[in-house]
């Protein structure tokens, strides 16, 4: 009797893993040549320049992101590398924060960043510190990466995020931060 007990509790417990294991989400491949629907994003981008395309190539762990960036007034091809299972990376800097827009007054020449992922979206956070009156202030970019069910868009989420532990004498208003959108649709697999 109590080896059948235990051969139904076995077999429970193997149903159970098994069944666990189905709820992994499908991680997506974001492989692929996407270029920026500028209606559907909310950042800003030169009407006189041609449309801004990346091209993603996805082996994971690692995405390599193919795309065009400005370093020291001369725009050049780069590409950025990412690391999904969060071992960290560094790549040009691309984006930062500062106090005195439409400048690249303290732009750093490197970011310093860990990609992990949150169920099917790729998540990239790096740290951008601005200097001003006196104080340094921190602020957290978050990246999320995610594509859209049938796989034709491409959506990057940058937010802005203010760390409260702020240095120095300076007076700061601290807000919920700032949200980008691109929506990049997909030209070609």
């Amino acid at each position: 009797m109590k080896v059948i007990l235990l051969l139904i509790c076995l077999v429970g417990c193997v149903a159970v893993c098994f069944g666990q294991s189905n709820k992994t989400p499908v991680r997506p491949d974001f492989t692929g040549t996407w270029e920026l629907d500028a209606a559907r994003s909310n950042v800003a981008k030169s009407k006189k320049s041609s449309p801004e395309r990346i091209k993603i190539t996805h082996h994971d762990p690692e995405l390599t992101i193919r795309r065009k960036v400005s370093i020291d007034g001369v725009a050049e091809e780069r590409d950025l590398i990412y690391y999904t299972d969060g071992r960290g990376e560094t790549n040009p800097t691309t984006a930062w924060v500062t106090t005195n827009p439409g400048s690249e007054s303290y732009r750093p020449r490197d970011t310093k960043s860990k990609t992990t992922w949150n169920k099917t979206k790729v998540v990239t956070r790096s740290v951008s510190q601005s200097f001003a009156s006196g104080g340094v202030f921190e602020f957290e970019i978050v990246d999320e990466w995610r594509i859209s069910s049938d796989g034709k868009s491409l959506t990057k989420t940058t937010k802005t995020v203010p760390n409260r532990n702020l240095t120095g004498n300076a007076a700061f208003v601290i807000g919920n931060g700032t949200e980008f959108k691109e929506v990049y649709k997909l030209i070609s697999k």
